[in-house]
């Protein structure tokens, strides 16, 4: 206890008050401090407080997802879908698109990425683009591959001199066109593609071609792939000197 003493002029005389200033368990703290026990003579100096600032844990990466466009983007009139322009630009490199199917009655953009790498043994899909046709991906839906990003070549239609690879646009449909056409969806997808690329590519008409036509070593895109109806619909004539 701290004993304080207050003189009362009003009575004449001093009166004792005791004010319990801290508890016994703050004395004992207090002889444990110095070595022995006894009164505290001196307030203990408040402790500065020092403010802690939490450090914000480092963002996480988003990953982004892979751009597609719908059937209802793809067939729209209006303007084309963003995710077919490069932030960068589109590259003068191309002069040939080529057209492809899937030989496979499913599939979409990432099991083919994963084919090419595990298989092939490629950096990464070797299409621009895949068209889907409602099993593995919607039908008539467009994925863009990396590959149209980075306007990187394509690894889709190998020739001694590597021109198609190196300058060719790859599409393909997922289907198998041996025996039954692309959907209806697929084509109006193709068709629009088809148009804003050899658009923005200045691709002459002569230069939309096959996987067949321009190996003569496989059946690529198949017998039931309308090549020509993909020309009148983008409004190319087919030309003498077209390849099928």
């Amino acid at each position: 206890m701290v004993a304080s003493v207050r003189r009362d002029h009003g009575a004449g005389r001093s009166s004792v008050r005791h004010l319990w200033l801290l508890g016994s368990s703050l004395l004992a703290a207090a002889g444990c401090a110095n070595g022995r026990q006894g009164v505290i003579r001196t307030l203990p100096q408040p402790v500065a407080m020092t403010k802690i600032t939490a450090t914000p844990l480092p963002a996480r990466r988003a990953t982004r997802p892979r751009p597609s466009v719908t059937r209802q983007e793809a067939r729209s009139p209006r303007t084309e879908p963003q995710a077919w322009r490069p932030r960068g630009g589109i590259s003068d490199r191309w002069d040939t698109i080529v057209i492809h199917h899937s030989a496979s009655d499913t599939g979409n953009a990432q099991l083919f990425d994963r084919y090419h790498r595990n298989v092939n043994r490629w950096d990464e899909m070797g299409y621009h683009f895949v068209i889907g046709n409602g099993r593995g991906s919607g039908d008539g839906v467009v994925e863009v591959g990396s590959r149209w990003f980075k306007q990187k070549h394509g690894a889709h239609c190998k020739t001694p001199d590597n021109h198609y690879n190196n300058h060719g646009i790859g599409i393909c449909l997922v289907g198998d066109f041996r025996n039954v056409p692309p959907s209806d969806a697929q084509m109006a997808s193709l068709t629009r593609l088809v148009r804003f690329l050899a658009g923005a590519c200045g691709i002459p008409p002569q230069n939309i071609v096959t996987h067949r036509g321009v190996t003569g070593r496989t059946v690529c895109p198949g017998p039931k792939f309308p090549i020509y109806a993909i020309r009148r619909a983008t409004g190319i004539s087919t030309g003498a000197s077209a390849l099928p």
